[in-house]
């Protein structure tokens, strides 16, 4: 081997072994953001309209969930329904996803009832998140149009959007009649 071809070959070497070395803690500090533990136990969603329950879920890291939706036999919201129940499977990738979005909530949540630009009659409910026998519950009502409103209301979009994409593709495991 010539000594150019040879001096070559070791600069090669030494930087694949620089980016091997430089790319380690990025690896760990990535592997270490992935085990860490759920900030919570649980979290609990509902949408609600005109006092009924439009659909709800939950899901937990360890053993995870059911998405439940109300199927009203005239495709009311109220009236004669029942509750078409979707299990979901523990995931902790999901769950990290869920998180994801939740962590970003502001703390503390707006209040829409100092809401400046409300709509009436939209969809409303609740957030749960949950640590061991602590909840925290946080009411929204998607009526409420101010800015600082409407990406909190985002946010809760997307979390529900996840979960219901998932609880949508999931078979009903079983089906109650809901109680007038």
């Amino acid at each position: 081997m010539s000594s150019m071809r040879a001096s070559r070959y070791l600069v090669f070497r030494l930087c694949g072994a620089a980016v091997l070395a430089l790319s380690a803690p990025v690896a760990a500090a990535h592997e270490a953001e992935e085990m860490r533990p759920p900030v919570w136990d649980m979290i609990a969603f509902e949408v609600k309209s005109w006092g009924n329950t439009v659909h709800r879920w939950q899901f937990t890291p360890e053993y995870g969930g059911v998405w439940i939706e109300n199927v009203a036999a005239d495709g009311m919201p109220t009236g004669p329904a029942s509750y078409a129940f979707h299990p979901l499977d523990a995931d902790g990738a999901r769950y990290a996803m869920l998180e994801a979005i939740a962590l970003k909530l502001p703390d503390p949540a707006p209040e829409s009832d100092r809401c400046e630009n409300f709509v009436t009659d939209m969809p409303y409910g609740t957030i749960r998140l949950t640590r061991g026998a602590t909840t925290t519950e946080i009411a929204w009502n998607a009526g409420c149009m101010d800015e600082d409103y409407a990406a909190f209301s985002a946010l809760l979009r997307q979390a529900d959007e996840l979960v219901s994409g998932w609880g949508k593709a999931a078979p009903v495991g079983r089906t109650d009649t809901r109680p007038d």
